[in-house]
């Protein structure tokens, strides 16, 4: 809710134009018809009928100038100045504030620079008209003060309508300003939905894929296997992994929540890595992790890392098929830290039994990181995840590569 304007009489007029013009119009009327009385008191009106004519015709010319000020404020202008030329070239002060009243509409509703040359037309004028050819007889010293309450006049109109001009579109700006902050305000908080949205579907995609897919994999062989020992081992694994995965919901689902009492867990680190493949080789991958160059501690990066080895080591379980090998080769230096995770197992023009939302999470995921990823095939039977994460600048620190043996298929 941006800030009222202040004042009920104000905000009435400005909601009001056209009645608020009509009433200056009928005061201006009032105004006019009362001086050129006083003017024509001791007149003989009988003797000068045009000049009445005249003086009817430049208030009645005037009146409707007023009135339209604030539509055509130039126009009108205009129009009054004309009517002015010859108002001040006969003798007929009837319009002596139509004038101040017209700059005053130009400074507020157009720009100070049209207010300034309009007032510079309008004193030209002045000076002039009384010195024209058809213009009336005059009194000696009654051009100049004509000319002079002219310009004082209308120089008085112009300097209220700049100060109310610049007043009226200074706060027009602030009022500008504060509605785009609030629209940029609810953009911003539509956009940190919208992220924080897709941030969640990521974390609930690996967390449902992983662990379903560990699921299946070890139910398949506790029904496979007729070793009673073996399917008990498998089915306390498959309890084991749809714990863990319910523990993970119920976080994820109190952080949706905002209730405040969503369990903590700590953020996988370098070990958790080894973990992850081990726990693959227990579901029968034949994986291999080579890990070599300095070790990095972001954990950033280190979530990353174990995100995307534990969809691709997934993408391996669900859609290979007898792989003999699974390399994790994680390489680092002092810039880049690159994963790539390769499995012989791949089948040709095989179709995908998931909505593809893995692969995206792991781009959307790397580009964050300001890094890169590809994932597709590679010859015949070869699939291969290859991404590259940029490091910061941090002390070298070199570690011999180390390799761990590869599991064997049950």
């Amino acid at each position: 809710m941006l800030p009222r304007p202040p004042g009920v009489v104000r905000r009435w007029w400005s909601r009001h134009p056209w009645t608020a013009d009509s009433l200056i119009a009928a005061g201006y009327l009032l105004v006019a018809l009362s001086v050129s009385t006083v003017e024509w008191f001791d007149v003989d009106l009988a003797a000068q009928p045009g000049r009445i004519a005249l003086a009817v015709a430049i208030v009645s010319i005037t009146t409707l100038a007023v009135l339209l000020r604030r539509r055509r404020p130039l126009a009108m202008t205009v129009l009054v100045i004309a009517v002015g030329l010859v108002s001040v070239a006969q003798t007929v002060g009837v319009d002596a504030f139509a004038v101040p009243i017209l700059l005053y509409s130009v400074a507020v509703y157009r720009t100070v620079a049209l207010g300034w040359q309009a007032f510079a037309t309008a004193a030209v004028v002045a000076v002039l008209a009384p010195f024209l050819p058809w213009a009336a007889p005059h009194e000696p010293g009654e051009p100049q003060q004509t000319i002079i309450s002219v310009v004082l006049f209308a120089l008085f109109g112009l300097l209220i309508g700049i100060n109310v001009g610049n007043r009226k579109r200074y706060v027009e700006a602030l009022v500008d300003r504060a509605a785009q902050l609030a629209r940029e305000r609810d953009q911003q908080a539509q956009l940190a939905a919208v992220a924080e949205r897709t941030r969640i579907a990521r974390e609930m995609h690996d967390i449902v894929s992983h662990s379903l897919t560990v699921i299946v994999a070890l139910s398949e062989g506790a029904l496979a296997t007729k070793d009673p020992t073996a399917s008990r081992s498998a089915m306390t694994a498959v309890t084991d992994a749809a714990r863990g995965s319910l523990v993970d919901m119920r976080r994820m689902l109190g952080v949706l929540r905002e209730t405040g009492s969503a369990p903590l867990a700590p953020q996988p680190d370098a070990a958790s890595i080894p973990a992850l493949v081990e726990t693959f080789r227990g579901l029968g991958l034949p994986v291999a992790l080579t890990v070599s160059g300095p070790s990095t501690d972001d954990p950033s990066i280190l979530l990353a890392v174990h995100r995307i080895t534990q969809e691709a080591l997934t993408n391996a379980l669900r859609y290979s098929e007898r792989p003999k090998r699974v390399d994790v080769v994680i390489t680092t230096d002092d810039e880049h830290l690159e994963l790539i995770v390769e499995n012989d197992g791949s089948i040709p023009d095989a179709p995908s039994l998931g909505a593809g939302q893995g692969l995206l999470g792991l781009r959307e995921r790397v580009a964050f990181q300001g890094g890169r990823v590809t994932a597709g095939a590679v010859g015949d039977r070869l699939w291969r995840v290859h991404a590259v994460l940029p490091l910061e600048p941090r002390p070298t620190r070199t570690s011999p590569p180390t390799t761990e043996p590869r599991g064997t298929t049950p």
